[in-house]
């Protein structure tokens, strides 16, 4: 996973790309990432007759996609105002300019946050799970290829879950045309020494940690003389 904080980007720099680029004014369903919205959009059922909130709408195209499909209790913020006047022509749901590292920006009722290629360009990823309200219903997708824009990717499932295992329990990870979509309940967790080194919420013992590594070395072992 790349670590490279001078990549990260301010608002100045999106807004001229939502103005310039084609690509953010067509119609969802020919964007590439539609086949992951559908994914999300699944995972997100359960809550259609709920409120949703959405961090870093851009444009609105998965918005536009929401309310097509009869989502109406959705609220989306974006810090580029560009993306917000495209969102605002787009769709009728309501859509503002908010920081998503500003607690304040969360202060309306919300059961679940979608949050899309968003924390990968971002420093605070962190810092933006913590001001989602726990209990919360969480949808992530975060990359497994570089950009100029991106702080950092993901090489694997176990650096997805390395990096939010604390904030997010995690019910599952896809891998969808190379982007990792988790989905999992909103909560602090501090892990015991086993379950740190790990990366896991799951309860870990002396005796458990002590199985996990013999198997583990056994499996290396039969692998290595075949």
């Amino acid at each position: 996973m790349l670590d490279q904080k001078s990549r990260e980007k301010g608002n100045e720099y999106y807004d001229e790309l939502f103005e310039k680029q084609q690509y953010y004014n067509d119609h969802y369903s020919n964007i590439h990432y539609y086949v992951q919205w559908v994914q999300v959009e699944m995972m997100l059922r359960p809550f259609k007759d709920k409120h949703i909130l959405e961090i870093g709408c851009g444009t609105g195209q998965f918005t536009q996609m929401l309310e097509d499909l009869g989502y109406r209790g959705y609220n989306g913020f974006d810090f580029s105002e560009v993306a917000i006047k495209k969102s605002k022509e787009r769709t009728n749901l309501n859509v503002f300019v908010g920081d998503a590292l500003d607690p304040a920006t969360y202060d309306l009722p919300y059961d679940a946050v979608v949050c899309l290629e968003v924390l990968e360009h971002l420093e605070k990823d962190l810092q933006v799970l913590e001001n989602i309200k726990e209990g919360a219903f969480v949808i992530v997708s975060v990359p497994n290829f570089d950009d100029l824009s991106h702080v950092r990717w993901f090489r694997s499932y176990y650096q997805v879950r390395k990096r939010f295992f604390r904030h997010i329990d995690i019910r599952g990870i896809r891998f969808v045309n190379n982007i990792y979509i988790l989905c999992g309940t909103r909560s602090d967790f501090k892990p015991n020494i086993f379950q740190a080194f790990l990366k896991t919420r799951e309860e870990i013992s002396l005796k458990s940690f002590s199985n996990r590594i013999r198997h583990k070395l056994v499996h290396y072992f039969k692998i290595k003389h075949r």
